[in-house]
């Protein structure tokens, strides 16, 4: 009979709705770990890929504009253009004017003929900057501050 009741109280544990309940619980919890660690994972990979997107995507737009640098570097139009700065070359029909640039010993002279040159209101009218020697810097520096 003491059998007989333990079985039946072991029986009614097992299948009553709290135990149920505890143990259906218990799964859930058990189940969720790994689930939440996928879903953080998959997160952090999509982050991943999005960056990686990006960085392709900017790739692709600095290898286009290469693209578009060599296209230029190759065409007749670059060619031409550094043989007559480089080379001096021209075409037929064209003069060359070649301009040379004299060495004034004064800065002032340079400003005026500067001026006179391209017609620059008040480039000569500017008042030299006045050369002071080391020491004097220092003292200006130390007392005028």
């Amino acid at each position: 009979m003491i059998n007989k009741n333990k079985k039946n109280f072991i029986f009614r544990l097992v299948f009553s709705q709290f135990f149920l309940a505890m143990l259906g619980l218990i799964i859930i919890i058990l189940i969720s770990f790994p689930l939440v660690k996928n879903v953080s994972r998959g997160y952090k990979i999509n982050q991943d890929i999005k960056e990686l997107e990006k960085e392709i995507a900017n790739l692709e737009s600095k290898n286009s504009n290469f693209k578009n640098i060599i296209s230029y570097l190759e065409s007749d139009q670059f060619v031409e253009e550094q043989a007559r700065l480089k080379l001096g070359l021209k075409k037929e029909g064209e003069g060359v004017v070649v301009i040379k640039n004299k060495l004034n010993k004064t800065e002032d002279n340079s400003a005026a003929t500067i001026g006179s040159i391209f017609n620059i209101t008040g480039l000569s009218k500017t008042n030299p900057i006045k050369q002071i020697n080391n020491p004097q810097k220092w003292w200006k520096y130390f007392l005028w501050r």
